[in-house]
């Protein structure tokens, strides 16, 4: 009997997702809008009031309750489950994590994770909230690939903290 994987989406499963963006003056609303609505389609984002390309204002984007369907089956596609389960959990703290993610890689719809530095473009910060976080965030980017390589949060085979892979297997 083939049993089909559980699929994550971080809705109905204790997981409460947040994403929070600052607007400087040099971005457009509606480039930004299109990038969180690639990775995020349920995303709400109040309307902005018109003003002439460059805005002279700071605002805050914030979107709560979304779901990370989506942002879970782009790092699926692009390959990336270990690198996405070591950058959400390198602010784990008991039941929360922060994380950032390139605003013109998600413009383009993909995910680009975000250390240091704010990248081109700037960045989308996202909020995860919920009990039993770091034991789905695990079991979120699991892949079949660690049945041969085994990982959990904050092993040997971490990227470090600038970002770079720490081991590689052969």
């Amino acid at each position: 009997m083939d049993l089909k994987p559980l699929s994550y989406n971080g809705r109905d499963e204790g997981i409460e997702v947040t994403l929070r963006s600052e607007l400087r003056p040099g971005d457009d609303s509606k480039n930004v809008a299109i990038a969180i609505h690639s990775l995020f389609p349920d995303a709400v984002i109040d309307a902005f009031e018109r003003e002439s390309f460059p805005s002279d204002r700071q605002t805050e984007i914030v979107c709560n309750h979304l779901s990370f369907e989506r942002f879970l089956e782009q790092l699926r596609t692009q390959v990336i489950l270990d690198t996405a389960m070591d950058a959400m959990g390198q602010h784990l703290n008991e039941n929360q994590t922060v994380f950032r993610i390139s605003r013109l890689a998600a413009f383009a719809g993909k995910i680009a994770f975000v250390n240091d530095d704010l990248p081109l473009g700037g960045s989308f910060e996202i909020l995860l909230q919920g009990v039993g976080l770091s034991d789905w965030i695990e079991a979120c980017t699991w892949h079949s690939g660690r049945q041969n390589v085994p990982r959990q949060l904050h092993d040997e085979s971490a990227m470090d903290e600038s970002g770079e892979a720490s081991t590689w297997h052969q």
